[in-house]
């Protein structure tokens, strides 16, 4: 027979100790945390810059304007599964109807392929994936997630910022921060490439989540004019034969890659991102080719209910006088 093990009552007190604290810190790391929001707000600075208007075209060129900006505060990270999560768990007690719409929807992980179908299940609810960003909501409930986030935050007596609004970014606003304090470059990187050589790999890494696969796998849609992947593009930039393939298959945790000037994370790639004006999307995603991670790009959508498993969102904070 085995040596039994005895154990004290004193050290049994001090485990149940043990595991209440943990408990208790688990459940105060999964609510809402303010000095976590304050930490994640950059200060985008006031400026000046050249807007191509992408959508205002003269014999066949961007027609250039000038915008200016007051300054205002960016998170350095779209909307996480688990901050949406907090949102959620608020709605569920104070208004159980706004709750049921407010879910996401997973079934936009539901692919004819069906290799990703058990993200249907796990994406949005598994502690595996509460750091990447939240998909599969509207333009609509990211609006709600805003108010939400004003209120709950004005709530909170030790804050930083007295009177603040938590809001979508306009379009000129996002493409300002995007650029980091560049002027000239198309992506906010300073260059024009989308990878770089990396001496531990001996070779080249992506500098963003997107599809990397070669411009014959590229066609545009006849319907919407969108360039879009085909199957055989998929299973490059996801395969072996890939010259990337480190790459991730679907989205990334949110402070993946490197931040831009402003110390912004995923500006291009990761996830393509709603700004306040709807029917637009910036910033590309991993679902797409490396064109539209360009700064000055919109991507596009049907309306303010429109779902995918491409598009997510981040908050801008104005501060109120």
């Amino acid at each position: 027979m085995g040596r039994k093990t005895y154990v004290s009552a004193s050290a049994l007190l001090i485990f149940i100790s043990i595991l209440l604290l943990s408990a208790t810190n688990d459940n105060k790391r999964k609510g809402f945390d303010v000095k976590a929001l304050e930490k994640s707000l950059c200060y985008i600075p006031m400026g000046t810059y050249m807007f191509n208007d992408s959508s205002q075209l003269s014999d066949n060129k961007i027609k250039p304007k000038m915008i200016s900006l007051s300054a205002f505060y960016m998170c350095n990270h779209v909307v996480t599964n688990e901050e949406y999560g907090v949102f959620l768990t608020d709605l569920k007690t104070a208004d159980p109807s706004l709750y049921s719409i407010m879910l996401p929807d997973t079934l936009v992980w539901k692919h004819k392929s069906g290799f990703m179908d058990d993200l249907v299940k796990y994406y949005f609810r598994h502690p595996s994936y509460q750091d990447y960003p939240v998909v599969g909501v509207s333009h609509e409930q990211a609006e709600e997630y805003c108010k939400w986030l004003t209120q709950r935050y004005m709530k909170e007596p030790n804050r930083k910022f007295k009177n603040v609004v938590f809001r979508l970014p306009n379009l000129y606003q996002w493409e300002w921060a995007a650029r980091g304090g560049l002027t000239e470059s198309p992506f906010p990187w300073s260059g024009t490439y989308t990878v770089k050589y990396d001496k531990r790999y001996k070779g080249l890494i992506p500098l963003a989540n997107y599809i990397h696969t070669p411009e014959q796998y590229i066609k545009r849609a006849g319907d919407t004019g969108k360039l879009e992947i085909t199957d055989a593009g998929f299973m490059y930039g996801f395969g072996a034969a890939s010259e990337l393939n480190n790459a991730a298959n679907i989205t990334s945790p949110v402070l993946s890659y490197w931040p831009n000037g402003y110390g912004l994370y995923n500006m291009a790639g990761n996830v393509e991102e709603f700004v306040s004006e709807i029917g637009i999307a910036k910033g590309g995603s991993w679902f797409e080719p490396a064109y539209y991670l360009q700064v000055w790009v919109e991507d596009h959508y049907k309306n303010a209910q429109s779902v995918s498993d491409y598009c997510g969102f981040r908050v801008s904070m104005k501060v109120e006088n």
